[in-house]
């Protein structure tokens, strides 16, 4: 798997929330809190410790500290706060299948419920509504009140199956995709190519 910056790049025409590499401290002035730091490594970064929440910049400052020392060789970036529901939306490659998308409930559902749902490829827009719907916690787009743009959601995804097949992407997992009230955006990603 690719590391989180090439990743990125990997994907840069689909929506993402808004990050730059820092170097210092001074770097870390350009962005609203909370936002979050993360270390550019292909493993899954919260087993690593690799991401942390940022509420001001004195915290900011001794957070990158410290993860600049626990990981000494590898880039930060930081990364825009975007509130929504966590979502995955991955490509898995099956020797009998081929490539099948996967979308599903990011966070601890990701971990516990295993609330996915798979397609094989190609699929349309028709099937990335049914796989939506298929989903055991589907009514929490709609839970209290809220009402969460599934539009933006499907385009989003409808834009990730043309870039795994226009650049050949054996593997995906974008985890999470934050779903909000108004956009959908990416917030890490780890690919793989042929």
């Amino acid at each position: 798997m690719e590391g989180a910056i090439e990743s990125f790049n990997i994907m840069k025409d689909i929506p993402m929330a808004r990050f730059q590499v820092v170097i210092n401290p001074e770097d870390l002035e350009f962005f609203n809190f909370p936002y979050y730091l993360k270390v550019d490594v292909s493993e899954h970064k919260t087993d690593l410790g690799a991401v942390v929440r940022c509420d001001d910049i004195e915290d900011a400052a001794a957070k990158l500290k410290k993860l600049h020392k626990n990981f000494p060789t590898n880039k930060i970036i930081v990364q825009e706060g975007f509130e929504g529901i966590e979502m995955i939306v991955g490509v898995k490659s099956d020797e009998v299948f081929g490539k099948l998308l996967v979308i599903g409930f990011g966070g601890i559902f990701a971990e516990i419920k295993k609330d996915v749902s798979f397609r094989t490829m190609p699929v349309t827009k028709t099937d990335i509504k049914e796989m939506i719907l298929d989903l055991e916690g589907k009514d929490v787009f709609k839970a209290r009140g809220k009402n969460y743009d599934l539009e933006k959601f499907i385009s989003l995804i409808e834009k990730v199956v043309l870039v795994v097949e226009k650049k050949n992407i054996r593997e995906l997992d974008l985890n999470p995709v934050i779903v909000g009230e108004k956009k959908s955006l990416i917030v890490d990603a780890r690919v793989q190519l042929k």
